[in-house]
């Protein structure tokens, strides 16, 4: 066993780490549900480009693992540069559902051209239709309990166990790159496994993947990577 380092994260705060990884997984089931539930696929897009902010809060926890060390500092720049990739990500997630909901650029304008014009009466159609509701398929205290219970077990085995490991004391940048990088891929894997089951489109870019019968670009869906 080795002796825990003065900037060793405390359990309240390791807690805090875990929680944020853990809400922000739930999130993004949460939002593939909702997806399925109104049966719009562009907010599967969502969780997709929802998976570099996951990996940005992973960078975080690995530096925090290998006792922010000196020789990893790297890692805080990958966090800030996945933050800003995930921010990118999302907000290009966000414009297709807003795209697919008939919403234009135009809408950003709060003033009408004219008393009669048409604008606008896409989206207020859809927002008039009725609101489709499923049954949870757990309830908000099984949620939080399994919120709580993740947490807690996370925090204390992590700050206990790993020091019976000699990997947090060694600073190995490709193992911390590999963490880094293999938890968001286990997800996205997941994800992956979902869409082909479910034959969505999953997450797709604008510009590729080819063309839908009316001739329209359908972007690179999680169907065209093999």
């Amino acid at each position: 066993m080795h002796s825990e380092p003065v900037n060793a994260l405390s359990v309240p705060t390791w807690a805090i780490h875990f929680s944020s990884v853990y809400e922000w997984l739930f999130a993004m089931a949460f939002v593939w549900q909702y997806a399925e539930t109104t049966g719009n696929p562009k907010w599967k897009g969502l969780t997709w480009g929802m998976i570099p902010l996951h990996a940005s809060g992973i960078a975080a926890c690995t530096y925090h693992f290998f006792y922010n060390s000196p020789t990893l500092q790297f890692l805080v720049e990958m966090q800030a540069g996945l933050t800003l990739l995930g921010n990118i990500t999302v907000a290009i997630a966000a414009y297709r559902i807003a795209k697919s909901n008939g919403w234009t650029l135009s809408d950003l304008n709060p003033f009408p051209k004219s008393g009669t014009d048409p604008t606008g009466l896409v989206v207020e159609g859809m927002a008039a239709q009725p609101l489709v509701l499923t049954e949870a398929k757990e309830s908000d205290l099984v949620l939080v309990g399994k919120l709580l219970a993740l947490t807690i077990v996370s925090s204390y085995a992590l700050k206990y166990g790993e020091l019976a490991l000699d990997l947090p004391f060694d600073a190995n940048g490709y193992a911390a790159f590999a963490i880094v990088a293999g938890i968001p891929a286990i997800t996205a894997a997941t994800y992956v496994n979902k869409s082909k089951q479910e034959g969505g489109e999953g997450f797709s870019l604008p510009g590729f993947g080819g063309s839908d019968e009316d001739g329209e670009n359908k972007g690179l869906s999680m169907a065209d990577v093999k």
